[in-house]
């Protein structure tokens, strides 16, 4: 079960794809926006999920792996969006993208990348077990792509 005692993660559903552009709009500093269009592209080509609140069983951010499919088994985690920041929702939800990732797609590798000024999310992946690769530079701004491997 991809669950928590705090939070479920489980495949998004188009009838949330407002509020997950509503989500992403609070942290466009760090993410790029996607339309309700490209997030339905991506539910029905990729590995969208919701992050769901189980307390109150609301709707608190959102994942997209991409790459799931692939034969070299690394997958890209391209995007985590938590709205209640510094509850442990989002240690949570990586610790699961991490197990649904190794256990289940069985995968050798997750990658990510992260804006060299996110230190609140390169903090958090370092303490999950995400390791620096290298930095590249992306429209002025510094971006270091980060892994995790299966044991």
């Amino acid at each position: 079960m991809n669950e928590t005692y705090k939070i479920i993660i489980r495949k998004t559903v188009p009838n949330n794809l407002d509020k997950i552009v509503d989500l992403e709009k609070k942290d466009s500093q760090y993410v790029q926006e996607y339309s309700k269009a490209e997030h339905q592209n991506i539910i029905e080509e990729e590995l969208h999920l919701s992050i769901i609140e189980k307390k109150s069983e609301a709707l608190i951010g959102y994942i997209i792996l991409v790459g799931t499919f692939s034969k070299n088994r690394i997958i890209e985690f391209r995007r985590i969006v938590v709205d209640k920041k510094g509850l442990g929702y989002g240690k949570d939800a990586i610790k699961l993208i991490k197990q649904i990732c190794f256990t289940q797609l069985k995968a050798k590798q997750i990658w990510l990348d992260v804006y060299e000024d996110n230190l609140r999310a390169i903090k958090l992946y370092q303490s999950l077990g995400f390791k620096k690769d290298e930095v590249k530079t992306v429209a002025g701004r510094k971006l270091w792509i980060m892994s995790s491997y299966q044991l």
